[in-house]
């Protein structure tokens, strides 16, 4: 007996599917704005087939599959997604310049690492949220599960900016970055909803891009919006204009986007037909999925950690945390440093951040071209890949992380032209992107059925790195010098050199024996 709807009725429950006219540019999945009988003339029976038991899944060439959509539409959706990620991103570092710091020790008395806490609490907080929630994003689906949580982290982020004293302030930013957590974790999540394993790496490279930029340009946008307003409470105004943006860009979001998670959207077209065919007998997979406390414990928040204890997780997992850790050490203390030996100051003093992203914009592209070469790999067989051959580019790349940090270290001098520093963080930004998005590409394509584990994981511990390393990075530069302090993350960044390379002659074996490989 065919599976296909549009050829099959069960006359028992009085259904007759009929074929109806499709619009390649709506979506299913948009329930949240339109009635369902509106919602049963948005596809065909072409898209979808039912089984005996009644059981609605879409067919492999549906229209209405993420993947499938045209590629504009595609595009518009990792632009949008992107940006959502860049505001979130962005609020972590806009209180870190040094009008910032200068407005606590006057008005609250506290001293740089104190003030730093309003950015490292932020960040801490990312590391928490996406394991609480997570588990939204994949029951009510990503529309949900990001922009929801987007408006949120904007309203703490307008209550910070009517703080009244420190500990407000820093438990309204720890809140703030809590619910930042899912559009900055979850939104990467849509990236693989939209695009194949071919077509993704590209995606991610655009995506992350983004995130990156986000973090490098908050200091500077920080520092001109309290230097344009000079005043003992111009501090508030990046918390307002934050905040405000976010808002506006929920608004705008949640009337554009829809829903891009392949079970929510079988799961709105099950239930369209219920309510059109008048009867209860369909659902989808999604429907009968109940999420109870103890999966909540034991997927969302005990298997991250668990996989954190397997060789592959944790190394990769180290590695991409330690990039990520000295990505959010310079960007909040490169201001430092060039204050040390060339006498910068204020917004002039957050510049250098603008070659770190260059940098950045080079290893995207780099990723970009690897990420072809990677496709055409799998197609040649037969749609299978091979993790470690994700490696190679990180192999190579990852030499300019440490190359950057000793030449930024040791041009750093007033005999030396700021130039010369500038170019050994641009190629810090070149190598920090290639080593960060190779180990999660790499950890994905490892565990694709536990990559939201994976991803967390990887998520919790370069949080961690990132609240840490801003709190002692002044001491280091100050205490050492600024050559011997670079000196130090150096040498650390060139033990970490050996993992791509282990796990590309040995990968496999140890994979074989991961409890998590189920490929």
């Amino acid at each position: 007996m065919e599976k296909q709807a549009k050829k099959k009725s069960f006359h028992g429950n009085n259904l007759r599917v009929t074929s109806t006219h499709f619009d390649s540019d709506s979506d299913i999945s948009d329930t949240c704005s339109q009635d369902s009988n509106n919602f049963s003339d948005a596809f065909s029976s072409e898209d979808y087939e039912v089984d005996d038991d009644g059981l609605v899944s879409l067919t492999k060439s549906s229209s209405l599959d993420p993947q499938n959509w045209p590629f504009k539409q595609r595009i518009q959706y990792t632009i949008l997604y992107a940006v959502t990620t860049f505001l979130a991103q962005l609020n972590s570092t806009t209180m870190s310049s040094d009008y910032f710091i200068a407005d606590m020790s006057y008005l609250y008395n506290i001293g740089h690492e104190c003030s730093m806490l309003a950015t490292t609490l932020y960040v801490l907080g990312i590391a928490v949220g996406p394991m609480v929630f997570a588990p939204v994003s994949e029951m009510y689906g990503r529309k949900m599960g990001v922009l929801v949580p987007l408006l949120i982290s904007g309203v703490f982020s307008l209550v910070t900016s009517i703080s009244y004293n420190v500990p407000s302030m820093m438990v309204t930013r720890f809140l703030s970055g809590l619910f930042a957590g899912a559009p900055i974790v979850s939104s990467g999540g849509v990236m693989s909803d939209l695009w194949t394993p071919q077509a993704r790496g590209g995606a991610l490279a655009f995506y992350a891009c983004l995130v990156s930029a986000g973090a490098l340009l908050g200091p500077t946008i920080g520092s001109l919006l309290i230097h344009s307003n000079p005043s003992a409470q111009s501090w508030r105004i990046p918390q307002w204009l934050c905040g405000l943006a976010e808002l506006a860009w929920f608004v705008i979001s949640f009337c554009v986007v829809k829903e891009t998670y392949r079970p929510v959207v079988e799961s709105n077209l099950a239930k369209s037909l219920r309510l059109t065919e008048r009867t209860w007998k369909l659902h989808s997979k999604h429907d009968i999925w109940t999420f109870s406390l103890t999966e909540l414990i034991h997927v969302h928040f005990f298997r991250p950690f668990a996989m954190l204890l397997t060789p592959i997780v944790f190394l990769m997992a180290l590695y991409a945390s330690y990039v990520f850790g000295l990505f959010y050490l310079m960007i909040t203390n490169v201001p430092v440093a060039f204050n040390l030996c060339y006498g910068w100051t204020g917004t002039v003093s957050t510049l250098p951040n603008i070659p770190f992203f260059m940098g950045v914009l080079i290893g995207n592209g780099i990723n970009m071209f690897w990420s072809k070469r990677y496709g055409i790999y799998i197609d040649k067989h037969d749609g299978k890949a091979l993790p470690e051959e994700r490696l190679p580019v990180m192999m190579i790349t990852q030499w300019l992380m440490p190359i950057g940090i000793f030449l930024f270290g040791w041009s750093s001098w007033k005999s030396i032209h700021w130039i010369v520093p500038c170019i050994g963080v641009a190629m810090m930004g070149t190598g920090y992107i290639t080593i960060f998005q190779g180990c999660l590409n790499y950890l994905v394509d490892c565990f694709p059925h536990y990559a939201a584990s994976a991803i967390a994981a990887n998520t919790f511990l370069r949080s961690i790195f990132a609240a840490t390393f801003p709190l002692f990075a002044k001491q280091l530069f100050t205490n050492l010098g600024v050559h011997w302090g670079a000196s130090v993350i150096g040498f650390i960044s060139i033990g970490m050199l050996p993992i791509p390379f282990y796990f590309f002659k040995n990968g496999a074996q140890i994979r074989i024996k991961n409890p998590y490989n189920l490929g």
